[in-house]
């Protein structure tokens, strides 16, 4: 065996995830290229040591039907004395990373340019592998939501249940790589105990983290698996979507938010959310109560065919807002209640008006202007789509459009962009509501308008939030910008009705909290701005 094939068996036995994660950037087609001197190459030029090549090097190209998908390019010399030059580096780099592999030094932070996707003993390796899966180690709509399996169901959404495509942008938002090394290690002060952001990212069950500072990305870690091409699932993120296109028709004085919400969906005219007003909704102030055994989850969850439909129940999302009351003792606007019925009647209001659906919307207003890949968005038997939790998308387009608020923040998107970002982000003025709803807890101090959370630091700064830990962080005084993909397990009941509180009595894990993500964002920009 010549010098070069032991080199290629080390490498793909020892770097096999990461060879994996280059390969995956071919589309089926093109997976001759894992095989051949080009990609090989790649493969040597990265474990060498080279500074990585900016993501933009990857360059989308021909995505139209019909030519083979993706191509790629890169970014250094590929003839014979490139070969022969570049092996022998590798020789060099293979030897000290066999050296570094048997030693008891502890790893070095990895670059953020890397994308790095790091392996940890995970009790979800192993779900869904092999031909069948066995069958403990299979995922259906019973273990979805159950860790270790939801892990896998939260990068498989379309593999779950049915769902509607969400187009690209055919030109993407660049997202120029600019690493700050060391940010693995910065720590912060919580409830008298130090911690590291690697810490904090494993211990709340972190699938992807990224960070940008004035558009560049600073830092971006992918763990136990999850790729930067994988899509996963924004659960109630997606609700931000949805507050952001009601904002768009109110600036088009399509969408009065003073108006009944029935004056655009007359079927909804004497349940709690056509009664109330389109603003009420947005804001989570609807007296609205639910039957215990269809809570504002999992009734819908059902309807939608996420998790098993109980018996009775209702089986689409339009009969799903039919099911609640009037909360008993509450009138609208005097309270706050987040539940999932007022996203999704408000959604039926934008189709009623446009007469497009919720996914064609988000693609033509939104995700067509910056996104690099398609996203998806679950739906139910009507092909209704779920817009207060069923959104997926890769980690980066999440930070792209992340990007985009801020920007339209900053009036430096156009016109109508940016006019729609500031009625949506203007102060809500419900603190006091807010403070006496089910999710006051880890929020000291929030707002609530049109599905977005208001932190009052001070700085502008505006969150999204959904179940199970995903996180969008939007400073506009420091230009940062933070997204996060978890797989937490929360089971936790949700409160049933505007009266029910017991979720603002009973906050969840302190390291899992708003505040917790608050003060790692702070950590990290304070290292970012030294």
């Amino acid at each position: 065996m010549n010098t070069r094939s032991i080199f290629r068996v080390f490498f793909m036995t020892k770097y096999s995830e990461s060879f994996s994660l280059v390969a995956s950037r071919t589309t089926r087609p093109n997976r001759r290229l894992v095989h051949s001197r080009r990609l090989w190459l790649y493969a040597c030029h990265a474990i060498a040591g080279y500074p990585p090549h900016p993501a933009s090097s990857w360059q989308r190209a021909g995505r139209s039907a019909g030519n083979g998908g993706d191509k790629v390019r890169f970014p250094f010399p590929i003839g014979r004395t490139g070969a022969r030059r570049h092996c022998a580096i590798t020789a060099a780099a293979l030897l000290a990373a066999s050296s570094a592999a048997t030693s008891a030094q502890p790893q070095a932070a990895i670059s953020a340019a890397d994308a790095t996707s790091i392996a940890t003993p995970d009790p979800a390796a192993g779900i869904m592998q092999g031909f069948p899966p066995s069958a403990d180690r299979q995922v259906n709509n019973t273990n979805a939501f159950h860790y270790p399996y939801m892990r896998w169901a939260f990068r498989h959404t379309r593999e779950l249940s049915p769902t509607a495509g969400i187009r690209r942008s055919a030109r993407p938002q660049p997202m120029p790589v600019q690493s700050v090394k060391g940010l693995d290690l910065v720590s912060f002060e919580l409830d008298g105990k130090t911690i590291r952001i690697d810490e904090y990212l494993r211990q709340t069950h972190t699938d992807g983290f990224i960070v940008l500072h004035e558009g560049r990305i600073v830092y971006e870690r992918y763990f136990d698996g999850f790729g930067v091409d994988q899509l996963h699932i924004w659960a109630s993120m997606t609700k931000s979507l949805t507050g952001l296109l009601a904002a768009m028709l109110v600036d088009e004085g399509k969408l009065d938010p003073q108006a009944t919400l029935s004056t655009y969906v007359p079927e909804l005219a004497g349940t709690p959310f056509g009664d109330a007003t389109v603003q009420q909704n947005l804001d989570m102030e609807v007296a609205v109560a639910y039957p215990e055994h269809l809570p504002p989850d999992l009734a819908l969850f059902g309807a939608v065919g996420i998790l098993p439909r109980r018996e009775g129940a209702p089986d689409s999302i339009y009969a799903f807002l039919k099911v609640p009351i009037p909360a008993a003792d509450k009138t609208g606007g005097d309270v706050w209640y987040y539940q999932n019925g007022s996203p999704e009647a408000v959604a039926w209001a934008l189709r009623r008006i446009t007469g497009k659906s919720w996914a064609q919307l988000v693609s033509e207003r939104i995700w067509s202007h910056f996104a690099e890949d398609d996203a998806s968005v679950q739906i139910d038997r009507l092909g209704t789509e779920m817009a207060s939790g069923g959104f997926s998308s890769t980690l980066r387009d999440a930070a792209r459009f992340a990007e985009f608020v801020r920007l339209a923040q900053a009036q430096r998107l156009p016109g109508h962009v940016a006019d729609a970002v500031r009625i949506a982000l203007q102060p809500g003025r419900n603190q006091a509501r807010f403070a006496r709803g089910n999710l006051a807890a880890g929020r000291q101090g929030y707002a609530y308008r049109d599905y977005w959370y208001q932190r009052n630091d001070g700085d502008g700064s505006v969150e999204a939030g959904g179940r199970f830990g995903q996180k969008i962080y939007i400073n506009p005084r420091r230009a940062l910008t933070i997204v996060k993909f978890s797989s937490n397990p929360d089971t936790a009941p949700r409160a049933t009705s505007a009266g029910d509180n017991r979720q603002a009595a009973a906050p969840r894990r302190l390291l899992e909290s708003s505040e917790t993500f608050a003060l790692a964002a702070q950590a990290i920009y304070g290292a970012i701005a030294r």
